[in-house]
Order: structure tokens, then sequence, then C-alpha cells
């Protein structure tokens, strides 16, 4: 049976995240990259710098390129041209590893391409979103991401697999040799998922705005923010919910460290994540329909209050009733399930919610500001070690308690957005994706 082109358009953005989940797991920044350059350089700076790097190179540059894209008629034209970029980037970083023997130049030439390949993801970012917005209909975008991870997070088991292997100090392949396989399958599988997107098909809207500048972009804001409580709720809940996840980091590590908790454990942990997260996808990707977006957000604000309360319970009284090393660390395993939960209602939810209540027109403002808003404040969370250093681990359990409360007051206070004015600007694309 011949596809049409939203049931074509629908699989291509499936299989682009799945591909995208298996390369970011074997290439993973917090795990993987930090290994690589500890191999290099002791520099807490730079090993600190490599997730912020991505994170930040995504997020901040979509409020600066949301005045031309919204000028555009075929949105995905800026994401075929910065995959080319972000393609030679990784080709540059694979030759690298691959063939630069000096330490001092490998740094540098890293550096140099994981920058340029974060600030193209960046730029690309917000055409990804647009595309999406304009290519798969309302009622199926929770389905859609959740395919995403939930078939990503199935693959990136297997990457994971592979990565221990390649890693383990029994492995046939040592340094670089090992990275070196490591950024090769990147590479193709990055460039697959990348080349993969940019055969979708986009329909050319009825309308488009003029280009503006950065500044003009920025005036609009306020008035945006007056006049749509939505959003203004949205950035709340969005800003809340990266704030309190800035906690979970540390929860094995505290109770490790202070507790005496086995290290063994870390893998329980993993387990559980990984399979509530599968779970999660499935259940929340066939139930978006009839739940919708907002209350999927309000189980995961939900179960995140749930988990920070949990781990604040076990600081503060644990002492006092004596739970061992071991009890703490069962005990923290109700947690990583519920921020299994959490993680799993954003990421379904999260962009389908902000896609579902920003006007077609004002659709690539809405994005690049929410993101680029976002990202500054997941940058600042690097301060959370700061912020354990002079004040202690309650202080900021206390505080992603506080954010996770007003994630749910933000939600709670937030309309219901279906996206209903899309058929209005995209009718043949709504009546095509009907399937």
């Amino acid at each position: 049976m011949q596809l049409t082109p939203a049931q074509r358009n629908f699989r291509l953005g499936v299989l682009n995240g799945v591909l995208n989940n298996f390369a970011e797991t074997v290439m993973d920044p917090t795990l993987v990259l930090v290994a690589f350059l500890s191999n290099l350089t002791s520099s807490p700076i730079l090993l600190g710098l490599v997730g912020p790097l991505r994170d930040g190179g995504w997020a901040i540059p979509q409020i600066w390129v949301s005045g031309y894209l919204q000028n555009q008629s075929k949105k995905i034209r800026l994401y075929q041209q910065t995959s080319y970029v972000r393609i030679g980037a990784w080709f540059l970083l694979f030759i690298s590893i691959n063939f630069v023997q000096d330490a001092h130049w490998l740094l540098i030439t890293f550096f140099l391409a994981y920058g340029i390949a974060a600030l193209a993801s960046g730029l690309s970012g917000l055409s990804f979103l647009e595309v999406v917005g304009k290519t798969i209909p309302p009622t199926r975008r929770a389905e859609f991401f959740a395919l995403r991870l939930g078939l990503g997070g199935l693959v990136g088991v297997g990457g994971s697999v592979l990565v221990r292997f390649l890693l383990d100090n029994q492995s046939p392949l040592k340094f670089p040799a090992n990275f070196g396989v490591i950024s090769t399958i990147y590479l193709v599988a990055g460039s697959a998922s990348l080349l993969m997107f940019n055969t979708i098909h986009e329909e050319r809207p009825s309308t488009i705005l003029p280009k503006a500048s950065l500044s003009a972009q920025l005036k609009r804001i306020p008035g945006i923010l007056r006049e749509d409580p939505n959003f203004r709720h949205f950035l709340s809940l969005q800003s809340m919910l990266t704030v309190a996840g800035s906690a979970t980091p540390f929860f094995a590590v505290y109770v490790q460290q202070q507790l005496g908790g086995p290290k063994a454990m870390i893998g329980v942990y993993l387990t559980v994540y990984t399979a509530t997260n599968l779970a999660m996808n499935l259940l929340f990707g066939k139930m978006s329909p009839k739940w919708g977006n907002r209350r999927i957000m309000l189980i995961a604000a939900l179960a995140g209050l749930i988990m920070s309360s949990f781990v604040l319970l076990m600081v503060i009284f644990g002492s006092m009733i004596g739970l061992s090393g071991t009890q703490a660390s069962y005990w923290l395993v109700p947690v990583f399930f519920l921020s299994g939960i959490r993680v799993t209602g954003i990421g379904v939810s999260g962009n389908s919610l902000l896609l579902d209540l920003a006007p077609v027109a004002k659709r690539s403002l809405y994005l690049g500001f929410s993101n680029s808003f976002t990202g500054a404040i997941l940058l600042s969370t690097a301060l959370s070690g700061l912020v354990i250093a002079i004040f202690g681990f309650p202080t900021l359990l206390v505080i992603t308690l506080l954010a996770h409360g007003l994630a749910t007051f933000s939600v709670l206070k937030m309309g219901e957005a279906i996206g209903g004015r899309e058929n209005e600007v995209y009718p043949a694309i709504m009546e095509d994706n009907k399937e």
C-alpha cells in the first residue's frame, strides 16, 4: 500500500529520532565525551564545558534565527542547510579523534568541531520544530515524540552495551582507537538521521511574515506575554521543571558518599529508569489524544514533586532513624521510577504542548523565545554544585521541591490547548494527515 505524504513524514520523523537517539547515546556528552577528554586533560573547566556547550548551543540561537525563519515559506530549507554543516563538523571530529596524535591539537580540534556542531544544531532546532508543527497533526504529536523517544531508547540500550564493550578495560581496542570507533558510529548514524529528515515533504503556507531583527523579535515578547496567559504559564512551567531537575544527578552520589551506599546499585537505578521510560513512552503516546498534553505535563510535575519529597525526607530523617547505606540505596529505587515518569512526560508532551498553544503566524517567535529562554535557565543550573558546596545538599533539594511545586501550579493555571487554528492555515495538510 502506498503511503500518503503525511504517513511518510510521520515515519521519517520517527526514524530520524531513533537514529539520533542512538547516536547521542553512543557519544553521550556526560559519560563518553568526558571520559574521552579525561585522557587529554584534567581541567575541570574543560571537562565541565561539554554538556553546557551542547545544550546551550542548541537552545540559545533559536530566538535569533526566529526572525529569519518566519519569512521562509519552506522551513525545512534551514534544517537542510545546517545539516551539511553538522555533518561536516562531525567529520572533522571523526578525523581528529582517529588521526590527530598531539593531545593539545586534539583538544583544540575537538572543541572547534563540537562547538560548530552545537551551534548548527541550534539553528536547525527551530526549523525542526516548525516542520513538525506543519506536518504532524496536533492529535498525533505526543505519539510522534513518544515513538521517537521510546524506540530510540530501545536502540540506545544496544548502543550503551556497545560503548561499555569498547571502553571496558578488557576491550581489544585501547585509547584512542576505541573512541575512534565510537566517533565513526556517531558520524554514520547521526548523518543518516539528518539526511532522512531532509526528505520530509513540507507544503508552502498561505501566508508568511516579513523578516525581523533580533531586537524587533524581543520587543514583541512583552506584548505576547501580556496577551497570552497560556504561553506565560508554559514558560514558567518549563523554567521550573528545568531548575527542578538540577538535583537529580546528585541523588546516587549523596547516598554513596555520605551514607556508604553500594555503587553497584547504579545499575539497578539505570534499569528502573530505562524500563519506566520505555513503558511511559508507550502509555503517554497512546493516551495523549484522550488526556491532552497539559494533563501529561501535570503528571510529570506531580511525579517530580513526589520524587523531591522522597529524597528530602531521606536526607532529613535518615540519620535520625539510623538509615544504613544499603537501606538508603533501596529508598532511591522508587525515586528513579518517579524520575522516569517525570522525564518521559516532559519529553513526550513538552514540545507538543508548545506547538499546540503557539499561533501558526507567530510560531517561530514562540518556539525560538521559549527554547532560548529555557536554555538560559538550563545553563544557570550549572551552579547547582556551587549551591551544594556552600549551603549543602538539603538546600538544593528544597529549591527543587519548590520548583516542582511552582511547575505544578503553572500547569494547573494553563488552559487546554489543542492547536485548533492550524487547519485554517494548512487545510490541505490537515486533511492529508487524517490518514
